[in-house]
């Protein structure tokens, strides 16, 4: 039976909806956005204009928006941004969608530093999530972020125009530490590096097809980079200084082994994420007043 064209925004939304079941998670959610994108209303506006008309050329925008995404393409590079610690952040396939867990690793940060004018490194910068949020909640903070990419680098220096930060953020092409000053130090050091082995099999297809590769992956255990990163570390951390690391489940422990061997005599913590998943290591140097 040939389905009634949707007249009204809500009819429209409904019809996203059905399409979207069986390939996304939140598909309710998912075509609330997507109208939003299109239509210029928020959330509230949208239940309250549900039944004004939706004009035929955005009823197509609309639809057709719906189509990349039951292809998999994230919700965030269709409609170009992604809301991270009350930023609203744009993002492209130029680099990796910051993630609900990402925020915790900022928060854990926060909750030292908060209120002292540290100096922060942000190591694999991105989108320029981390640093963006971490100017702005610590506006004492002195920011220095970087990455390897020169795209990313791109959209996290318009992140930061786009959030009147970039007097705060410093942001370096660097591999690593590799392009800063050798004498440059930091009270905290901040980073999601990449950490998915490039054997991983539970990595979702979508995240794989869409998102770039250089984001995600980091050798056949996904701590190559994190290895690396250890070598060059504990000359980069002053005395007293915090290391914040993003990983995965799979390999968090391992992470946690490499942490403790790379700086003896400091305090480990394996934490695990608002999922009950382990997902964070925090190195405290000694002598820490965090």
């Amino acid at each position: 039976m040939m389905l009634r064209e949707p007249r009204t925004i809500a009819e429209a939304i409904e019809r996203c909806r059905l399409r979207l079941r069986n390939t996304s998670d939140s598909p309710g959610l998912d075509a609330r956005l997507l109208a939003q994108f299109v239509t210029g209303l928020d959330a509230s506006a949208l239940i309250a204009y549900g039944d004004a008309t939706l004009e035929q050329a955005r009823r197509r925008k609309l639809f057709e928006l719906t189509e990349r995404r039951a292809g998999g393409e994230p919700i965030a590079y269709i409609v170009g941004k992604k809301s991270f610690c009350g930023l609203d952040l744009h993002v492209d396939k130029r680099v990796l969608v910051p993630r609900p867990e990402t925020e915790e690793l900022v928060q854990a940060c926060v909750d030292d530093w908060s209120g002292r004018a540290a100096d922060i490194a942000d190591i694999g910068t991105g989108s320029g999530a981390i640093a963006c949020a971490l100017a702005h909640l610590l506006p004492a903070a002195r920011i220095t972020a970087t990455d390897v990419s020169a795209p990313a680098l791109e959209v996290a220096r318009d992140n930061a125009a786009t959030l009147l930060l970039s007097e705060q953020i410093s942001f370096v092409a660097s591999d690593l530490f590799d392009a800063l000053d050798g004498a440059l130090r930091f009270d905290a050091i901040v980073t999601n590096l990449p950490y998915v082995g490039s054997e991983h099999r539970g990595l979702e297809p979508n995240v794989s097809a869409h998102e770039p590769s250089q984001a995600l992956l980091a050798g056949p255990d996904g701590l190559d980079l994190y290895r690396r990163l250890f070598n060059e570390a504990p000359q980069r951390i002053k005395p007293g200084g915090v290391l914040y690391c993003e990983c995965g489940p799979d390999n968090a422990r391992e992470l946690q082994a490499l942490a403790v061997k790379a700086f003896p005599g400091a305090r480990v913590e394996l934490r695990k994420d608002l999922a009950g998943l382990d997902r964070m290591i925090v190195c405290r140097l000694a002598g820490a007043s965090a």
